[in-house]
């Protein structure tokens, strides 16, 4: 079980959706549940223990959203951020501030080329997952269609 959505923008498990967006924010200064650390190579920090740790400071229900990303900054953007990662659906017109923005992020994807796993890894890393996403919005809006999660 795990996420489809229409127009082939994406598929696979609700937690590499979710670590897709986590990835979008994080190169756009914000952070986003359950906001793990990183170390400076991009991996994720671990404890003694081995488990990955997370910031106890940031409320694990909140997305804390970097400078300059908002609804009236980067509509698309914060559209992606923050739609259910298990229902619904974008508007066309939306799918084309959403693919508009992460268009612009996609650069500091590519720099940071942060190691992905799970389905991320096999769909080529967080770079070419957005870029899949980006073509699925586009693909939407050409068709006047809603992109639908399900």
């Amino acid at each position: 079980m795990g996420l489809d959505c229409s127009h082939d923008a994406f598929h696979g498990a609700y937690s590499a959706f979710n670590s897709l967006r986590q990835e979008v924010s994080r190169v756009t200064g914000g952070s986003f549940p359950p906001h793990w650390l990183y170390n400076a190579d991009g991996t994720l920090a671990k404890g003694n223990d081995g488990l990955a740790i997370y910031d106890r400071t940031l409320n694990r229900k909140m997305i804390y959203l970097g400078d300059g990303v908002g609804p009236e900054e980067t509509p698309g953007l914060y559209e992606f951020l923050t739609h259910s990662d298990c229902d619904g659906k974008i508007s066309p017109e939306m799918c084309v501030k959403v693919a508009d923005d992460l268009e612009k992020v996609l650069p500091k994807i590519e720099a940071k080329n942060t190691p992905s796993h799970g389905h991320i890894a096999a769909r080529g890393g967080y770079a070419e997952v957005v870029r899949k996403f980006i073509v699925g919005c586009r693909a939407a809006a050409k068709a006047g269609e809603p992109l639908i999660f399900g």
